[in-house]
């Protein structure tokens, strides 16, 4: 489910440059103030052969984007000029004593940047660093559905048995490693440290088609996401483990639910059905409960109004982006379309209200199979039908799986549910300014304790 930060909160440091003598070859790095709400670390890494040709890379770090390629139009000792195709950006600029100064284009647009010596490096202190005092073994385990092979890592706290409480930990959407990285941060990498060191094994893999995992993940969808969660735990039942959990990030939260609880077969038929092996407990860490079209228009209206965008123009695109979605598989991209433009028919003609119709056919230029199934999934039943212990959690500042939306509607539907809303808390469980996806990160901190002690309380309290 992809920037403003506060300077007193940056995560980074610089890391001395290594410059070359003959040209301005090295590592830059700078902010790029976007509005005046939104800023975004720029990183420029020029390197320069034995032979003398020169290559380019743009790092976005706020965005989790490194080694973007770049052209370079002009290198000397004290000017460059790279263009960034894959964009449609670039940078020119000339030194200035120890910084180069510079504008940064992308599009139409044109913005000052200042580059100083030096990489953007991040701190994320809770990422764990041997020796530990657990168990890791590396494992593969099949989709028999489709012979995917997923990659991942067991861990087990000391003197494990197969009595000891062992969780499947499930990503969020976009295809992510098995320790779910995303800038820099390695939320399931800290759980599973924090759960080995008090009583509770886990499972956590690289999802297909990603890292060392097999598989095409395409056109993949949540029902196939969900069948490799569901090839985790019978991967863990066979090993004979008799408390088998899982733990699910957002979309991976989802599953989690689907996997406990009534869900709809991956043929798509109207019958739904229990899985025969389902999980013991679950863990949602900031659960949709309702459907996807709603998840994604309350996103945008949530990042438009951070931008400080009118309420009567997010009302307007938050109505037309349920409107489009409702379309998805009854029509092809060129019917979306012109469905866009009758959705959009009542319309100001101004460069905002342009800007945002494009956006929305932009959206149907990039769908795929996975968006057309989670615009249209409910989790509703797979909830209202969880038997098992469960804990879901919320980030009072989440603006990606908003409590105000999900907290008291999984209340609802699944009274027996542990619910926990956290202030102050993020998507990511950080302590955040405001929430912004921006500033995941600057935050050094991975997730809050808090939360991790809860977890671990929650799942030891079962024994």
């Amino acid at each position: 489910m992809a920037k403003k930060v506060s300077v007193l909160l940056l995560a980074a440091f610089f890391a001395t440059a290594d410059m070359y003598s003959d040209n301005i070859s090295g590592s830059w790095h700078g902010t790029l103030q976007v509005t005046p709400q939104v800023s975004l670390k720029i990183g420029l890494n020029i390197e320069t052969s034995s032979d003398g040709d020169a290559t380019a890379s743009l790092d976005s770090p706020d965005q989790g984007a490194y080694g973007i390629a770049g052209e370079i139009r002009h290198i000397s000792q004290d000017s460059i000029d790279v263009a960034i195709p894959s964009i449609n950006a670039g940078f020119a600029g000339r030194k200035d004593g120890e910084s180069i100064q510079g504008k940064f284009r992308q599009g139409f647009m044109s913005l000052n940047l200042v580059l100083s010596p030096g990489k953007w490096q991040v701190n994320r202190p809770q990422t764990p660093v041997p020796p530990f005092p657990y168990t890791t073994e590396e494992i593969k385990f099949k989709n028999g559905k489709d012979s995917t092979i997923l990659a991942g890592t067991l861990t087990l706290p000391p003197d494990a048995t197969t009595n000891t409480p062992i969780a499947v930990m499930v990503t969020g959407s976009g295809l992510q490693n098995r320790d779910e990285e995303l800038f820099g941060h390695k939320p399931f990498a800290v759980i599973a440290d924090y759960l080995a060191r008090n009583g509770i094994g886990t499972l956590r893999y690289d999802d297909r088609g990603f890292g060392e995992s097999t598989g095409d993940a395409t056109d993949a969808t949540l029902a196939d996401f969900a069948g490799d969660a569901k090839s985790a735990v019978a991967f863990l039942r066979d090993m004979s483990f008799k408390h088998i959990g899982i733990i699910g990030h957002s979309e991976g939260a989802q599953i989690a639910f689907m996997l406990a609880g009534k869900q709809m077969p991956e043929t798509g038929s109207d019958e739904v059905t229990f899985y025969p092996r389902r999980p013991d407990f679950i863990v949602a860490l900031g659960a949709p409960s309702v459907r996807g079209d709603s998840i994604l228009a309350d996103q945008s209206a949530a990042q438009l109004r951070q931008s400080g965008m009118p309420e009567s123009i997010i009302a307007d695109y938050s109505d037309a982006l349920i409107k489009m979605y409702g379309h998805f598989g009854e029509m092809d991209n060129e019917e979306l379309k012109a469905s866009v433009d009758t959705i959009c028919s009542q319309w100001p003609n101004n460069p905002i209200y342009a800007s945002l119709k494009a956006n929305l056919k932009q959206i149907i230029d990039k769908s795929s199979p996975y968006l057309e199934y989670f615009v249209k999934h409910s989790p509703a039943q797979s909830i209202a039908s969880t038997k098992c212990p469960a804990l879901a959690i919320y980030g009072e500042r989440d603006i990606q799986v908003s409590p105000a939306l999900n907290l008291d509607r999984i209340k609802e539907l699944a009274p027996s549910v542990k619910v926990n809303l956290y202030p102050e808390l993020n998507h990511l469980f950080q302590h955040a300014p405001t929430g912004a996806v921006q500033e995941y990160a600057a935050i050094e901190e991975t997730i809050s304790p808090e939360v991790l002690a809860d977890i671990a309380a929650f799942i030891n309290s079962l024994k």
